[in-house]
C-alpha cells in the first residue's frame, strides 16, 4: 500500500461539483507537484486532505494506519487529530501579526501540548509542571525549525519586519512543528517576487533532500520539472494525467495537458 492513498474523493459546493472522484497515491519521501489551470480543483483537493474542507465521498489512508472515510461522522477532537497528520503551507503565509516569528511557530504547537497534558493530568501541581516543561520543549523545537529554514537570527522579529520570503519560511517551520506525515504547499510562491521565490523553493528542495513527503500545488513549471519526482495535472476537477516530469513535460498524452503546458511556456 502507498504511504498516502486517496480513493474516489468527491467534493461539491452547493450544485457545483469541484472534485469528481479523485484517486491518488504517493510514496513516503516522494515530492509530487500538482499543476493545472486555476479552478481545476488542486486547492480544494489539498484542503480536503487537510480537513479544512470535508469531502463528500471517498477515503484517505496514511501509512496503512490512519484512515478517513467520508461516510463516517467524526467528533471535533478527532478532526483535530486528523489535521495533525497533514501540514499545510498557505500562499498568503497566514502568520499572526501580533506574534514574533518564534511565537508563530511555538504557540500553536504549545496549545496542542497543553491540550494533551490537561487530558492526562486534569488538575494540580503536576499538570502545571508538565505544562511548564512542555513550553520549554516547544520553544526549543521552534528555534530548531527556524534554524532549519535559515531564520534563527530573526526569531524575535514580527512578520512586518520580515520579507515575504522570510514570512513564508516561518510558515514552513510552523507547518513542520508537529512532524506531519505529508507536508502540503498551496502555491507557496505566488505572492513573492522572483528573488524571494528562489529563496522559498530552495528551502522546499532542502526538505525533499531530507526525505520529507511533499505535495506541492505550483505554477512554477521549472521547479515542478526539475525538483519533483512526479507531476500530476489537474483539469476540471479530475486528474487528467500524471507521470514523471520527463513524461508529463516532454511527452504529454492528454491534449489538455499539452495545451496547458504550451500556454505556460508562452506566459
Amino acid at each position: 500500500m502507498a504511504f498516502l492513498e486517496v480513493k474516489n474523493l468527491k467534493k461539491s459546493f452547493g450544485e457545483t461539483k469541484v472534485l469528481h472522484g479523485i484517486d491518488f497515491s504517493m510514496e513516503r519521501g516522494e515530492a509530487v507537484a500538482l499543476i493545472g489551470a486555476s479552478g481545476g480543483g488542486k486547492t480544494t483537493f489539498l484542503r480536503c486532505l487537510n480537513f479544512l474542507e470535508m469531502a463528500d465521498e471517498g477515503t484517505i489512508t496514511i501509512d496503512g494506519g490512519f484512515s478517513f472515510d467520508a461516510e463516517r461522522e467524526y467528533k471535533s477532537s478527532q478532526i483535530r487529530e486528523m489535521c495533525l497528520q497533514m501540514g499545510l503551507v498557505f500562499q498568503s503565509f497566514n502568520l499572526f501579526p501580533q506574534y514574533t516569528a518564534l511565537q508563530n511557530v511555538y504557540i500553536p504547537l504549545h496549545l496542542r501540548s497543553k491540550e494533551r497534558i490537561k487530558a492526562k493530568y486534569p488538575f494540580g501541581k503536576q499538570r502545571r509542571q508538565k505544562i511548564a516543561e512542555a513550553l520549554e520543549k516547544d520553544k526549543a523545537r521552534a528555534l530548531e525549525l527556524l534554524s532549519d529554514v535559515g531564520l534563527s537570527a530573526k526569531a524575535n522579529n514580527y512578520p512586518c519586519q520580515l520579507s515575504g520570503g522570510q514570512q513564508q519560511r516561518v510558515a514552513i517551520a510552523r507547518a513542520l512543528a508537529e512532524n506531519p506525515a505529508v507536508l502540503c504547499f498551496d502555491e507557496p510562491t505566488s505572492a513573492l517576487d522572483p528573488e524571494l521565490t528562489d529563496e522559498v523553493l530552495r528551502v522546499i528542495r532542502e526538505l525533499k533532500d531530507k526525505g520529507c513527503t511533499l505535495l506541492i500545488v505550483t505554477h512554477e513549471m521549472d521547479f515542478a520539472e526539475h525538483a519533483c519526482d512526479r507531476v500530476v495535472f489537474f483539469a476540471d476537477g479530475r486528474i487528467e494525467e500524471q507521470g514523471t516530469p520527463e513524461e508529463v513535460f516532454h511527452n504529454p498524452k492528454s491534449p489538455k495537458t499539452a495545451a496547458f503546458l504550451r500556454r505556460s511556456h508562452e506566459d
